[in-house]
């Protein structure tokens, strides 16, 4: 089986392109450091011929944009799918400004996953919303936070190993739903 998974170079996207090879997944990765930006829509036919697209990267347009270029393709095709979203998407009290738009993609990857999983029969759609994961994007985004409110966050911060292995599980059940949320 031929996965392609984007931002494989560090958080959940490199324990999950770890752990897809030592279970002897034919992986691809791609990720600015190795020339692929989600946002430069000339790179999307490298996923073309995969049976699984792992649309892990974070752009604010980029993610929504390769899933629609590759659902065009892989309409109706018996392929899947995985959307790596944010359980933090849907609950917006206390956070700051700063990570709305964030937020807002996520949902709009999240809102379109579930019109393919709902419209389409053949290709398999799903999203995984982890909770905070320890990445250097999620530790980023806390530097504008309050304090007292990373140190909640913090204790119960994931693991990305974890959050691959849910991911795997995605990959090997036969079976077709809209998402997995999963957090501390």
């Amino acid at each position: 089986m031929k996965v392609f998974i984007t931002g494989h170079t560090s958080g959940i996207g490199l324990a999950t392109f770890e752990l897809l090879k030592e279970q002897g997944y034919n992986v691809i990765g791609g990720s600015r450091r190795t020339g692929f930006d989600i946002s430069d829509e000339r790179l999307y036919s490298q996923i073309f011929d995969c049976d699984v697209f792992i649309n892990n990267s974070y752009h604010k347009t980029g993610q929504l944009n390769i899933l629609e270029a590759v659902y065009n393709e892989w309409q109706n095709k018996s392929k899947t799918i995985i959307n790596i979203g944010s359980w933090g998407k849907d609950n917006q009290q206390g956070r700051p400004l700063t990570r709305l738009n964030y937020n807002v993609a996520k949902k709009a990857l999240e809102t379109y996953s579930f019109w393919i999983a709902e419209n389409d029969l053949v290709c398999r759609s799903m999203v995984y919303n982890p909770g905070f994961v320890d990445t250097p994007l999620a530790r980023k985004g806390c530097e504008d936070w309050p304090k007292e409110k990373i140190e909640e966050v913090l204790k119960r911060i994931m693991d990305p190993k974890e959050c691959a292995k849910t991911i795997i599980f995605m990959i090997q059940n036969k079976y077709k739903f809209r998402e997995i949320t999963h957090h501390a």
